[in-house]
């Protein structure tokens, strides 16, 4: 079992270089094809170190997401804002999301299907939790899959345009038509 409560500041400092070089390693590559052996070396620690922190590298990428995912959901405000104000949800969402900057996701989108996957059904839980009723809105899942994608795209690309996240509150707000494309 791995001692997640150990808090001195060598364990501290080690975290910290553990999720800084899977964070470096995500941006060049491929999260699935990332080896302990990479992550290790490019941290300038050894094996035995990084398993003291976590049993396996699923097991950091897991732990990764589920803090990214609390932070996300702790600081989003109200998930009924999808339905009153979808464009404040979607301001709300990509400030979490940009804040927490998501180490498991790379340039190249690595990772953001399983991330997104886990966030949608964290704000599915949430509305169900708040008795929100989705009747009139058939399509939420779909809708918050696209909302997701498209924040994550913008972010993912670091784009310096402010204008983009405005097309995604458009495309949620009046759907499809001419005068946004």
């Amino acid at each position: 079992m791995v001692n997640k409560e150990k808090k001195d500041l060598r364990y501290v400092k080690t975290e910290r270089l553990i999720r800084k070089s899977f964070h470096d390693l995500v941006q060049e590559k491929d999260m699935n094809r990332i080896t302990v052996r990479e992550l290790v070396e490019r941290a300038e620690i050894n094996k035995t170190t990084f398993y003291a922190h976590y049993e396996t590298l699923p097991d950091l990428i897991d732990t990764l997401e589920r803090e990214n995912i609390d932070y996300i959901m702790d600081n989003l405000d109200q998930v009924e804002l999808l339905y009153k104000d979808s464009d404040q949800f979607i301001e709300n969402l990509y400030r979490n999301l940009k804040d927490c900057r998501i180490v498991t996701i790379g340039k190249n989108g690595a990772g953001s299907q399983r991330f997104i996957e886990r966030l949608k059904n964290a704000l599915s839980e949430e509305i169900d939790i708040k008795g929100i009723d989705t009747e009139p809105y058939k399509r939420t899942l779909v809708i918050l899959k696209f909302i997701l994608h498209g924040i994550l795209g913008i972010i993912s690309t670091e784009s310096e345009e402010d204008n983009e996240i405005e097309y995604i509150k458009l495309l949620v707000k009046n759907g499809l038509q001419k005068d946004y494309l």
